[in-house]
């Protein structure tokens, strides 16, 4: 998942050159590439998704735009801090829907890009609620989203010059089923520009933000700032393990002003596990670089990653059906 991807970047680089190592893309533009020329539009930069197509199947893909939502919402529409702080704002949100072609298992893939204003933390965490919200009502969607039939990719037979055969491929498996919206493994990554004391990382979290939060308290912005934010999935910061190690990571943003963790990968609990992460930058190095970006680290944030598996299903056990007892005709029955 990348930020800052101009609609050029992706159709003429990213796209063909990732296309060779068998990636697909999802992307879309900051909303003001609406108002602009074919032209102009291409220079707009946005949120970009790649995925393996012949690993998993995409089932859906959603556009979330921060500042249209806010100003179309019933309870803000009529909010001063809505239209002089959030609207100009053009921020967006990609959410996809993904299920694995082999094990039918399925997932959602939010890639996110929060305005960087530090004197906006209020609008930063009113993106974060309007995130949290749709993914949830999609979520309930995507819980009832019927199987698929046909996983299987369209393959060409290998010839004689490749060399080798084909490996054969492995049989799909069937699409799994949910109950609820939280059953449904939940991945939400991206720039969101707060630091760990922000209301953001509390709403991500901790799944809700009082109403008196430092950050809310002081402006108008409907049932947000009167009933406090919040969302039903359990999420953890992929990299808070090893806070406080040897290993913990010291920043995401690197600039001569600035250095600290503002890039997170949430993934839910219930459903993921985290198996491996990507490092820091080596400790030596970063004493003879006091910034980013340069040769070796071409922007100013440093790459994240982490492996995840999905965990067992934990489904209800029920006891076994058993025939009802025989106690015979009367109390003389014989027992042979």
């Amino acid at each position: 998942m990348l930020q800052e991807v101009s609609t050029d970047a992706f159709k003429e680089d990213l796209s063909p050159q990732l296309a060779q190592m068998d990636y697909k893309g999802v992307h879309w533009p900051k909303s003001r590439a609406k108002t602009m020329s074919e032209k102009d539009a291409l220079t707009v930069d946005g949120c970009a998704v790649f995925f393996k197509q012949s690993k998993y199947v995409l089932l859906d893909k959603q556009l979330i735009e921060f500042a249209t939502i806010a100003i179309n919402r019933p309870d803000m529409k009529n909010q001063h801090d809505v239209f002089n702080r959030v609207m100009p704002k053009d921020n967006i949100a990609v959410i996809c829907f993904f299920e694995s072609r082999i094990t039918g298992a399925r997932l959602i893939l939010v890639n996110v890009h929060l305005t960087w204003d530090s004197a906006l933390a209020d609008v930063k965490v009113i993106q974060t609620g309007i995130l949290m919200e749709h993914v949830t009502k999609l979520a309930e969607k995507y819980a009832r989203w019927p199987p698929v039939k046909d996983k299987k990719m369209i393959t060409l037979p290998a010839s004689p010059s490749d060399g080798e055969a084909a490996a054969p491929q492995a049989e799909p498996g069937p699409s799994q089923e949910y109950r609820s919206n939280t059953e449904i493994p939940l991945l939400v990554c991206g720039d969101f520009n707060s630091t760990e004391d922000s209301s953001v990382y509390d709403l991500m979290s901790k799944g809700r933000v009082p109403p008196d939060h430092l950050e809310l308290s002081s402006f108008h912005y409907g049932s947000f700032t009167r009933d406090g934010i919040e969302h039903p999935f359990s999420l953890r910061d992929s990299y808070a393990h090893i806070k406080g190690t040897a290993d913990e990571l010291p920043f995401t943003n690197y600039t001569p002003g600035f250095a600290d963790v503002i890039d997170y990968i949430w993934y839910s609990t219930n459903t993921l596990e985290v198996v491996d992460l990507l490092g820091p930058p080596d400790a030596g190095y970063l004493k003879r670089m006091p910034a980013f970006p340069n040769w070796h680290f071409p922007a100013d944030h440093i790459q994240i990653m982490a492996e995840f598996i999905i965990k067992g299903r934990k489904d209800k056990k029920h006891a076994p059906e058993r025939d009802p007892p025989d106690f015979g005709t009367g109390s003389g029955a014989s027992r042979g």
